[in-house]
């Protein structure tokens, strides 16, 4: 579902599922995915709202009041889509057809979300003002101001645009699960005080995703997160 979306929207969905977890949800629901593009940072939808007066604090503060707290355990695992998250990728998709655009970044995300009328990112958002053909609009205005929109342009990280048209390095961001063990490998460094993500701390990131059956592999050769960080403990000492 997810080989077309921008290395934003891949990073936003791989978010939206840390928000779940936070909450203790087994699912992901548009809730998730407001909150994750908004964790996102700066990105085409955020900026496109920050644009137009909305707060995005108030956005998240008042997403999250009208969540109920699940008792799940916080898990990496990947979340199955709610019903209601699948229609909103679902219009996310037809906007970008509808633009003609050749990618799904998070512009047409947080437009899908708009559309979902019954979600509670929606009924925020048209509480601050927001309608869908503004956010269209602004949306589109800011992609002209950085690119012709007709191109097949994918928005790196890197750059100023969502989207490069670099088809070899996009191959490496075709799953969602490459985001998710990204983001444990950030934390783990961050755990540990390094300042850069080292090979240790991949190691560590697919340890610690227990989903992803390589954990399980590793373990059946005594690789543990235990002796992991029992190993980069006694280098570090050394």
């Amino acid at each position: 579902m997810h080989e077309r979306f921008s290395d934003r929207a891949r990073h936003a969905m791989a978010l939206a599922n840390l928000e779940a977890s936070k909450m203790g949800h087994n699912y992901l629901a548009p809730a998730h995915l407001m909150l994750g593009l908004i964790a996102e940072g700066a990105c085409v939808a955020t900026e496109a709202l920050r644009v137009l007066d909305v707060d995005l604090n108030a956005v998240r503060d008042e997403v999250c009041a009208q969540m109920r707290s699940g008792d799940g355990e916080p898990s990496p695992a990947r979340r199955a889509h709610s019903k209601e998250l699948k229609e909103v990728i679902a219009l996310a998709i037809a906007e970008a057809r509808k633009l003609h655009h050749r990618y799904v970044g998070t512009e047409h995300l947080v437009l899908g979300l708009l559309e979902h009328a019954d979600s509670i990112p929606s009924r925020v958002l048209h509480g601050q003002g927001i309608d869908v053909p503004t956010l269209r609009e602004k949306a589109l205005a800011m992609l002209r101001s950085s690119a012709d929109v007709s191109q097949d342009v994918s928005h790196s990280r890197h750059g100023d645009f969502e989207w490069v048209h670099q088809q070899e390095l996009a191959k490496a961001f075709r799953s969602p699960m490459f985001w998710h063990t990204m983001i444990l490998a950030v934390d783990s460094a961050n755990r540990l005080g390094a300042g850069e993500i080292a090979p240790q701390h991949l190691l560590l990131a697919l340890l610690r995703d227990t989903s992803n059956g390589i954990a399980a592999l590793l373990c059946e050769k005594d690789v543990t997160i235990d002796w992991l960080r029992e190993r980069m403990a006694a280098d570090s000492e050394t």
